[in-house]
């Protein structure tokens, strides 16, 4: 579990006014840390932290200019990446060179000012569409998407760079991930804001195919306490893969009627139908563990 006070840490989030990254930013703040936000906030928004008393710098995370920065620090979390796998499919070369390119160059970077820790977001996405559930980290991938290939080559980066430098390294694979303020867009991963959304406007809610697709939710709040908790890992330089997720199936038809109202039904698309992930690996390694539950959490807002 991660530590009440950390006074005089100094943090580097890419990212950091996005979702995901805005939470991070507020709890390392709560926490004594100094913080530095890296975001070129094409999908984050400087509203989210620039009354927070966080620094924020607006750049390109793939930008060689980062090179020349001297920023000591002691920790990177780097979340900052493009999410659709739809536009990865029909723009590949960008995802490559924003996930890949940018995890590189912040990596290098990180790695030259002296920080010996440096925790990256991944994915559930490279488990593809396999049968093989619960997904565990030892177990099969199947990276289907340009999005998913390039975030399996940045969990690779991290062992790569770590055979001439070591360092202890954490590659964190979110799985479907929920919380306050985040975005009501963006296909069936953002499910819970899009039926929010129709929920708070008295608009039927619109479940694709028979609803039965199961997904693995995590709160937001439980995945920001993971990546502190890989940051206080005190194990030996190494490189760690962990799922970070619920461990617990949700169907689609259940987390509408969980909103209530009227569910409407529309044609069904090609996606996964069960997505579920094994936590032991990390509730082992970090002592974590998912503390909201997602149809409680949907109660308590409506």
């Amino acid at each position: 579990m991660e530590k009440k006070q950390q006074m005089n840490k100094k943090a580097i989030v890419t990212g950091g006014a996005g979702f995901i990254g805005t939470h991070l930013v507020k709890r390392l703040l709560s926490l004594g840390w100094e913080v530095t936000v890296i975001d070129n906030f094409s999908t984050g928004d400087l509203d989210n932290i620039k009354d927070l008393g966080c620094k924020f710098i607006e750049e390109h995370i793939h930008n060689p200019i980062i090179q020349t920065w001297e920023i000591p620090h002691d920790a990177l979390f780097h979340l900052a990446a493009p999410v659709s796998v739809e536009e990865s499919l029909s723009n590949p070369s960008k995802y490559y060179e924003e996930i890949v390119g940018g995890t590189t160059n912040m990596v290098e970077w990180s790695l030259k000012q002296g920080n010996k820790n440096i925790i990256i977001a991944s994915t559930a996405a490279i488990y593809g569409d396999s049968d093989d559930l619960p997904y565990k980290e030892s177990g099969a991938i199947n990276p289907i998407s340009p999005y998913a290939r390039a975030k399996r080559m940045t969990e690779l980066l991290l062992e790569d760079e770590f055979k001439t430098n070591p360092f202890k390294g954490t590659a964190l694979r979110f799985f479907n991930v929920y919380g306050e303020g985040q975005r009501n867009e963006g296909g069936y991963l953002s499910a819970v804001p899009i039926f929010l959304n129709q929920f708070e406007s008295f608009k039927p809610i619109t479940v694709t195919g028979d609803g039965q697709q199961t997904r693995d939710w995590v709160y937001v709040g439980d995945v920001v306490s993971a990546c502190i908790d890989a940051y206080n890992n005190t194990d030996k330089d190494e490189i760690k893969i962990m799922n970070v997720a619920s461990g617990q199936e949700t169907s689609v038809m259940d987390l509408a009627e969980a909103f209530g109202g009227i569910i409407t039904h529309i044609e069904e698309r090609l996606e996964p139908k069960r997505s579920v992930a094994d936590i032991n690996k990390i509730k082992k390694i970090l002592n974590w563990k998912p503390e909201t539950n997602l149809l409680s959490w949907v109660k308590q807002i409506k």
